[in-house]
């Protein structure tokens, strides 16, 4: 037996237990979850006995109410209740055709219902109450064990076959002596879409709810971006609100200017969601931090580069650096590159030009139709 198999029924729960065979089916996205108690506990905060039936047995893929009722044996006008109750609590993604047909298809946990429970930005007892079950899950015995896995290779590649999202360089700092590809620049993969939202960043609003706000000043107030299918979905909602693609670049750019690092959905052909990421909140950062590794952000294409003779060491670039990879040396600025996401925001405050950002390699993110065939995009 592998070492997956064996962390993956270290619970006390019945295989017939309906939050068992939902974490089961939540496990078939592409980010899986130990199966165990903790995890259980917040599946039953989230989704009643009548949900976590519904989505143990969702098929792959996306489908209208009609074709759902064949597969749980309901009237499809009483199934739809369901899932809009669903969909309205960020547990099912609701895809819209241009006949106006809805789609659904499972939500996976996370990157995905974790978000949904506090995008809105509200500031509820059961907001709060949430906010506080979710640190405790997330630094009890689910952290301790997930930082083990996530430092065991093997067991990463199981749980995290490909990270869900990666880093963009910022736009302004790519270099010029070099080929720069559409999947590599925010402004292409935005440029294609025509449905923008702005919502409330998940891990700040966190933060704020636990009275541990965000240290970073000039951050806007909806600062994670969702685009296409995403979008409409975030907007039908009220996750988010709709804004235009000026807009959208606008945020983009005062992000830039806070120093925090976008990522986004990890396709070469869309983003789906940018997130604009700070050391002290973002979920995903920290988790890198703890593990020393990228399996959860792929690191952007590009490295920062010091021509440290240049450096006034004035150390501007190390405040600003969100995973610590800079520091202060005896000969100027030193890269740990082996922490360094290639985001560019140190560049953009270095008054020397000692920095600068290289390519690290080519690499291509998956199509997104072979990423996302699961929940019917693509």
């Amino acid at each position: 037996m592998n070492r997956w198999k064996t962390v993956r029924v270290m619970t006390m729960r019945s295989t017939d237990d309906v939050y068992y065979r939902l974490g089961m089916r939540l496990n078939e996205h592409q980010v899986k979850m130990l199966l165990i108690e903790p995890y259980f506990k917040i599946l039953e905060e989230f989704y009643t006995r009548e949900q976590a039936e519904v989505g143990a047995k969702f098929p792959l893929g996306a489908f209208t109410a009609e074709e759902l009722s064949k597969t749980y044996g309901k009237d499809p006008e009483a199934l739809t209740q369901i899932l809009e109750s669903m969909a309205d609590n960020g547990l099912v993604f609701v895809i819209k055709g241009k006949d106006g047909v809805r789609k659904y298809t499972l939500t996976q946990f996370v990157p995905g219902v974790v978000e949904y429970q506090l995008m809105r930005g509200r500031d509820t007892p059961k907001d709060r109450r949430i906010a506080r079950m979710l640190k405790e899950f997330m630094e009890g015995e689910m952290r301790q064990l997930m930082d083990a896995v996530m430092r065991d290779p093997e067991m990463v590649k199981q749980m995290v076959p490909e990270a869900p999202a990666r880093i963009i360089t910022v736009e302004s700092e790519l270099p010029r002596t070099t080929e720069i590809y559409s999947y590599e620049k925010l402004s292409a993969m935005l440029e294609r879409e025509t449905c923008f939202s702005a919502a409330t960043c998940y891990c700040r609003h966190h933060k704020y709810l636990l009275d541990d706000p965000c240290k970073i000043e000039g951050v806007p107030k909806h600062s994670c971006l969702l685009v296409g299918e995403a979008a409409d979905y975030a907007i039908d909602r009220g996750f988010g609100k709709r804004i235009t693609k000026e807009e959208a670049l606008e945020i983009i750019s005062l992000c830039e200017k806070a120093g925090l690092m976008h990522n986004v959905g990890n396709y070469s052909d869309r983003a789906f969601f940018v997130c604009n990421c700070c050391g002290c909140c973002c979920e995903f950062l920290a988790t890198v931090k703890r593990a020393g590794n990228n399996a959860v952000l792929e690191f952007a294409n590009f490295v920062v580069k010091a021509e440290k003779e240049k450096c006034s060491a004035c150390g501007e670039c190390v405040g600003r650096c969100q995973m610590g990879a800079l520091s202060l040396g005896d000969e100027g600025v030193c890269v740990n590159e082996s922490m360094c996401f290639g985001c560019g925001n140190c560049v953009s405050v270095c008054p020397t030009n000692t920095l600068s950002m290289v390519r690290r390699r080519r690499l291509e993110p998956p199509p997104a139709k072979d990423r996302l065939s699961q929940m019917g995009l693509g």
